[in-house]
């Protein structure tokens, strides 16, 4: 049993190192690939403005989510204590008073 629990241990430790560096709070790594399919260049244009209205500097407003553009996003989603991710998600886009497109219906 206890060799067991030894072994369960150390590859939980081993995974660890990946776990931080994927979630880190100051990651500026892009935004996942099924994101980029779900939102339009207009809607993240949108998101950029509204940010920039909330006194935020989301770079420019050209429809790219650049790490400037993820920066504000984690300081608008830290500014209304919802879940801190730099991304456009779910929480994030209802609180900028945005939604989904249909489905099928990217930017690309």
């Amino acid at each position: 049993m206890k060799k067991l629990l030894a072994i369960f241990t150390i590859s939980l430790l081993g995974l660890l190192p990946t776990v931080v560096c994927a979630a880190g709070p100051n990651s500026t790594a892009e935004q996942a690939p099924e994101q980029r399919g779900l939102l339009t260049k207009d809607q993240i244009r949108l998101a950029q403005e509204r940010l920039r209205a909330e006194g935020l500097e989301p770079g420019p407003a050209n429809g790219e989510l650049t790490p400037q553009t993820e920066k504000a996003l984690r300081q608008y989603q830290e500014k209304k204590s919802i879940p801190v991710s730099g991304a456009l998600d779910q929480e994030t886009l209802r609180e900028l008073q945005l939604s989904l497109p249909p489905s099928g219906t990217g930017g690309r």
